[in-house]
Order: C-alpha cells, then structure tokens, then sequence
C-alpha cells in the first residue's frame, strides 16, 4: 500500500485552524486506500494512531510568542525519512518548501500546497507591532517569500487552492507542474427554528439584526476595515465578530481602541459550536469578507449553505467564488456605503455550492493525484478542476 506523510500542520485531532482541519478530512476518506502518517507536534518523538490513521509526533514548543513551523517541518522529515519509508510527502503549508527539499534529495516524491500569499501577511501585519518587532516581520516575509519560490520548483506537483492563486504562480514562478485543488467545507447540519430563536436571545441578537464575520482577527484580514465601516454607517444593527482573541496582541488592541464605545460592535471570541455557528450565519442581515492575500477560504464557503448577502473585499479570490452575487468593496467608506444600501432592504440570494468544495471531491481529486505520481503517470496535470469552478457556478 502506498505510504503517504503529511507534513505542515499541528496534527490531527483538528484543534488550531485550517491545516488540521483539511488534514483530518482528508484523511479520513482516504485512510483505507493508502498508508498514512500524519505529523503531530508534541512534547516527544513517537508514533501512535487515531482512528485508523498513524500520527508521528514531534518535538515541538508553541508559546504565544515563539513558533517556528520551518524548524519543526525539518525535524519531522528527517524523523519520517529514518523511521517512515514514505512514498510521498505532502507539505500542506508553503514553507515546507524548504523540507522538501531533503525529501527530493532522499528521492521521494514530494507535493507542497501553497495556500494564499503568505509572506504579503506578515508586511501587513508589521504596521501594527511595535518597533523592535519590525525586523523579524519583515525577515519572516523574507523567508515566506523564498518558500512561495521553492514551492514552485523544487517537489513534483505545487498545490493552489484557489484559481487565482494558480495563476499567480504561473505567471510570478513558472512552476513546473501546478495543480488546481480546492479546499473542502463541513455541512452545516440544519437547526429548528425554535432552537435558532433561543441561542439569538441568549446571545443578545434579533433575525437581521446584525452584520456577521467569522474569521482570525489578523490585519490582512481587514477587521479593522469592518469597524471603521461601520462606525461610518448609518445603521442601527450590531456588528459581531467571531473570532479567537489574544489581548496581549497589539492588533487586537488597536482593534478595541477603534471600537471606542460603540456597543453596536461585539467581539464574541472564538465560537466552535456548530449550531450556534449555523445560527449566527443563518440569521445575520449580511455576512462580511474583507480577507486580502487568502486563496479559497473556509469560512466563505461555509456562509454558502445560507441565502444571506455577501460583503467581499474586492479581490479575484472572492470574485471567483462569489461572482456577480457578491457585493463587493475596497475601502471602509465604500463598505460603509454598502452597508446602509442594503440596510433597509430584504435581500435573498441564492448561492451556487458546487462539489469541488466538498470533502469528498477532494478526497477523491487527492486519491488519483496520488496514485498518479507513485505511477510516474504524467497525466495528473489533467486533474486540474478549474475549468468545473467556472461552470458550476
């Protein structure tokens, strides 16, 4: 049975972000075709398994502060390439380019996935540290912006989860062979009415009373945008954001000095509560996008599922999903403005959610995608599935 290692995440059960979810889902559907391990970073080095799939923990050490994703990247590939005769490894995060390239030297074959634009983040993210922060800002964008280059040219297939993203590769890097896989989302199972109505009252909300976001709240993803907005605006609704909150981070301070007084603003922390999630989606006025440097994004492909208007930073990622549905804008008085022409109206869209971004399809795109590559077959190019995002919609 092929051996397949995947390298690049926090490891599975999902309890981070992104990469643990699309490692866990992914996996799961394809643990009876293939032999998988999954590296988990952890206190120690030592193998173990969950439900069915084989994890290789790692030393690794994560404070508020330090993390150092490309240091352990490198420790797990060496670890696997002396205990784990993998057939592939699979960096499910851009900078593991640089692993990948010990993989390539021991001969085998390797896969990274790119994700949006990465090292754009952290210049974003530099206006809002302090001073002496600023130099590692700007080294970390540095080292990202190398790995997006060695992502390109250094294992056999380079993953975008977005069509535009694919394109930017191929227009910046010339890779050599890119693959176009989108990211997978979780149904959102239905929830009664009745249910609906006490979590918005427990909760302090009323049906389209408020605009939502569910997101990290990091500068490139313009929260601060949507507070300024909606300050600017001329409504009497809430804005409630949904996301993790470190108080000690100085973007998440600079957020609660915008808000200033405004009672209309809630920052509720994370939520992870799949009803109280459909709930707030379900019922919100408008949902509100403003990411910047992402690819395909889970949390806009989750507000799919729901006939709710969608506010999108104007960019080709959200244009390729969204399309000519999508209400777009690109500073916080045109949002402002967006905002208060839909306040009073009774919009309901009809969004268009397309088996590229179920679990199963990209199980089943990863399937071929691996067994081609163990085969030598060439023809995994042909799986690219960009030419379905276009029709489907």
């Amino acid at each position: 049975m092929t051996r397949i290692a995947i390298i690049g995440s926090r490891g599975i059960p999902p309890r981070y972000g992104g990469y643990e979810t699309f490692v866990y889902e992914l996996t799961k559907r394809l643990k009876q075709d293939f032999d998988i391990y999954v590296v988990c970073e952890n206190d120690g080095f030592y193998v173990d398994e969950y439900e069915g799939i084989k994890r290789v923990h790692i030393w690794a050490r994560h404070t508020p502060t330090m993390t150092i994703p490309v240091i352990y990247d490198i420790l797990a590939t060496l670890y696997l390439l002396k205990r784990v005769p993998a057939d592939i490894m699979f960096y499910v995060a851009p900078d593991g380019a640089y692993s990948a390239i010990l993989a390539k030297l021991a001969r085998r074959k390797t896969i990274v996935s790119t994700d949006g634009v990465e090292w754009r983040r952290l210049l974003i993210r530099m206006k809002y540290v302090p001073l002496f922060h600023k130099p590692i800002y700007l080294l970390t964008a540095l080292v990202l912006f190398l790995a997006e280059f060695l992502a390109c040219k250094i294992p056999d297939i380079t993953i975008a989860d977005s069509i535009a993203i694919k394109y930017y590769l191929e227009r910046r890097w010339k890779p050599k062979r890119v693959v176009y896989v989108a990211y997978g989302v979780r149904k959102l199972q239905l929830v009664d009415e009745k249910k609906q109505e006490t979590i918005l009252k427990r909760l302090g909300l009323v049906r389209h009373g408020y605009y939502l976001t569910v997101t990290r709240l990091v500068a490139e993803n313009n929260i601060h945008m949507e507070i300024e907005a909606f300050r600017q605006a001329k409504t009497d609704k809430k804005l409630v954001i949904v996301g993790p909150i470190n108080h000690n981070d100085p973007y998440i301070k600079y957020l609660y000095k915008l808000r200033g007084n405004d009672s209309r603003i809630i920052f509720t922390g994370p939520i992870y509560n799949a009803t109280v999630l459909y709930t707030l989606r379900a019922n919100c006025k408008a949902y509100i996008h403003a990411y910047t440097v992402g690819g395909t994004n889970p949390s806009l492909l989750e507000q799919l599922q729901f006939d709710r208007p969608i506010l999108a930073y104007d960019v080709p990622f959200h244009r390729e999903i969204l399309r000519e549905k999508g209400i777009y804008f690109k500073t916080a008085k045109e949002l402002a403005q967006k905002i208060e022409e839909i306040d009073n109206k009774d919009i309901s869209i009809q969004w268009s959610f397309t088996k590229i971004f179920t679990w199963e399809y990209v199980a089943s795109i990863y399937k071929q995608l691996f067994r081609r590559l163990v085969a030598n077959d060439r023809q995994y190019c042909c799986l690219d599935s960009s030419h379905q995002a276009s029709s489907d919609f």
